[in-house]
């Protein structure tokens, strides 16, 4: 049994103290030491879940795992994000509000989704998304060595406040359309501001945090009032930033495929032993008529004798019957890995699929694989466009 307590890392009750000590011993062998001693680092956990330390356990190291598999963090801390994403994506932290929570300003007007989903593979953007998500974290955690009460009752959660102003009309028409799906919680952190955005906005946030264009005081370098300097200028993107594979097409015979049938409201898994760690699976595949969708998950062994299969790249639509779709996964550990065709969204139509599947063992990886085993280039995808 466990009871609902709130807890901050000065102001703990006796329960709460040993909910800390039986997580950090349960975690010991899977936490770098400046996490394991982190009283505010183990409370997120504990708070996320009313402190029932085995389901905050859980939730930590599934997040352990997530963090090996996308290696967002060690993105954030190198800044290697490319131009397309610097340029093009209008949104980043300007600074903080007066509680000094991390302050994003993120100009939705701006942001061309058909130009960066054409430019970035759905596997880039779904890592610099939350890489966004990422930094503001470690401006938590910086923040926290100075203001203690940062930490609230439900954090981990990421937002804090959101307000949003000069909505245009079609926003409210989408607003009605996605707030019945939205949890209480988020609903009521989110305010839509008239013209009375300044005065609002200055409740919260010091005037020279605010852009200038929003009635604050803070302009970029070039003294641009919208602070397209600080956060990416958006806009339009360039056709030259495109992805060049959405061209390409199959060069190689036919019969050099594998063919396979997946009926209407099914899915073709196909499992794979990888005994050595630092083995590649590479794979090419086309559709007739029809995308598919395509994902790769490996098979983790809990703790408690329990299998479970985990997306180490998402199950996600691909328009492989206008393009050729290409990827890899480079395996850093050996295991059971399944490569997932999924069609249970189509009711009517199966699909046609040809597909070459190729695991290349560690001694035979060569130069030309070196941009393939990077970290940021986990698969290459040509696209998730929805289909009947």
């Amino acid at each position: 049994s466990y009871c609902k307590m709130n807890g901050h890392a000065e102001d703990l009750n006796a329960q709460q103290q040993e909910a800390i000590l039986q997580l950090r011993s349960k975690v010991s062998n899977a936490l770098p030491p400046e996490e394991l001693d982190d009283d505010f680092f183990l409370l997120r956990w504990l708070r996320a879940r009313d402190f029932n330390v085995p389901k905050a356990e859980q939730m930590l190291r599934k997040n352990l795992r997530f963090r090996k598999e996308w290696k967002i963090r060690k993105l954030v801390e190198a800044d290697d994000f490319p131009e397309l994403w610097r340029k093009y994506y209008p949104g980043d932290y300007i600074g903080y509000d007066k509680e000094g929570s991390p302050l994003m300003l993120y100009n939705i007007g701006k942001f061309d989704i058909k130009g960066i989903y054409l430019s970035l593979k759905p596997e880039e953007l779904t890592k610099y998304s939350l890489a966004i998500a990422e930094k503001g974290q470690r401006l938590c955690e910086e923040q926290s060595k100075k203001i203690i009460g940062l930490f609230e009752d439900n954090y981990p959660e990421y937002m804090k406040h959101v307000f949003i102003v000069n909505a245009p009309r079609i926003f409210f028409i989408m607003f009605s359309i996605v707030k019945p799906f939205l949890s209480q919680k988020t609903r009521e952190k989110m305010r839509v501001l008239g013209s009375n955005h300044p005065q609002i906005l200055a409740e919260y946030i010091d005037k020279d945090y605010i852009p200038k264009a929003l009635g604050g005081n803070l302009v970029d370098e070039n003294g641009d009032p919208h602070c397209s300097g600080l956060v990416g200028h958006g806009g339009e993107v360039p056709i030259s930033y495109y992805r060049s594979e959405l061209m390409k097409e199959c060069d190689r015979p036919l019969n050099d495929y594998t063919l396979a049938f997946v009926a209407r409201g099914d899915s073709l898994k196909l499992k794979y032993d990888i005994e050595a760690a630092g083995s590649l699976i590479k794979w090419e595949f086309k559709t007739e008529h029809r995308n598919i969708a395509f994902g790769v998950l490996k098979v983790i062994k809990n703790n408690d004798g329990t299998e479970e299969n985990y997306e180490v790249i998402p199950v996600a639509k691909r328009n492989c019957h206008l393009v050729l779709e290409e990827g890899s996964y480079f395996c850093e550990d050996p295991g059971t890995y399944i490569l997932h065709f999924d069609n249970t969204f189509s009711w009517i139509t199966g699909k046609q699929l040809r597909y070459i599947i190729e695991i290349v063992p560690p001694e035979e990886i060569t130069d030309e694989y070196n941009d393939i085993i990077k970290p940021s280039s986990d698969d290459e995808a040509s696209g998730n466009g929805d289909d009947e």
